[in-house]
C-alpha cells in the first residue's frame, strides 16, 4: 500500500469507532479524536523507515521497512499512550500507536516475521533485494488489484471525510483542532 490506502482506511476505521462508541455524545461540539494525529500515525512507519532504510543507511539495512514497521514500535507507542491516557488524560500517543498497528496490518507485515517480530529473530533486519521499489510500486499500482483497490477505497474515504471541510471552508478549523 502506498499512501491513500493507509490514510483513508485508517481514518475510516477511526470514524467508525467514533460513530459506534460515541453515538450517545454530541459529536459536533468537541473533537473526540484528533484526526491530524490519525493521519500522521497512518503513515508514521513509512515517514520514519523510508528515509532511514532506503536513503540514509541503504547500504546498512538494504530494506525500507525497519524499526517503525515492527510490532515492538507499535507496542511501545501503545504502552506510552496508555500511561499518558491514565496519568494525564491525553490520548494522542495511544492513537499514534493504534494507527501504526493498522499500518502494519495494511502492509501485511505478518508475511515478514523477521521485521514484524524484531528483535525476536535477532538484531539484524532481513535484507530485501536491491532495486527500484518506487518503480515497482507504481507498476503494481496500475496492474495489481490488491494494490490499487485499497488506494481507491482510501482515496474515496479521504474525499468523503474532507470534502465537507473544503465545501464549508473549515480547513483552518481542521488544522487547528483536528476535528472531522
Amino acid at each position: 500500500m502506498i499512501f491513500f490506502g493507509h490514510l483513508g482506511i485508517t481514518t475510516g476505521a477511526f470514524k467508525i469507532y467514533e460513530k459506534v462508541f460515541y453515538k450517545e455524545r454530541d459529536l459536533s461540539s468537541k473533537a473526540l479524536i484528533d484526526y491530524r494525529v490519525v493521519l500522521v500515525g497512518a503513515v508514521l512507519p513509512d515517514l520514519i523507515d523510508k528515509p532511514i532504510g532506503a536513503y540514509l543507511f541503504r547500504s546498512t539495512f538494504h530494506n525500507s521497512r525497519i524499526f517503525a514497521h515492527t510490532l515492538t514500535f507499535s507496542v511501545i507507542l501503545i504502552f506510552i499512550g496508555l500511561y499518558r491516557l491514565f496519568k494525564h488524560s491525553k490520548d494522542n500517543i495511544l492513537i499514534l500507536g493504534l494507527c501504526t498497528s493498522i499500518h502494519l496490518i495494511l502492509d501485511s507485515m505478518w508475511l515478514y516475521p523477521g521485521i514484524l517480530l524484531w528483535p525476536y529473530y535477532g538484531l539484524r533486519f532481513p535484507q530485501r533485494a536491491e532495486g527500484n521499489w518506487l518503480n515497482s510500486d507504481i507498476i503494481r499500482l496500475v496492474a495489481d488489484p490488491s494494490y490499487y483497490l485499497p488506494e481507491i477505497i482510501g482515496f474515496a474515504i479521504i474525499a468523503y471525510c474532507f470534502w465537507p471541510l473544503v465545501k464549508d471552508r473549515q480547513i483552518k478549523s481542521f488544522i487547528s483542532r483536528g476535528k472531522l
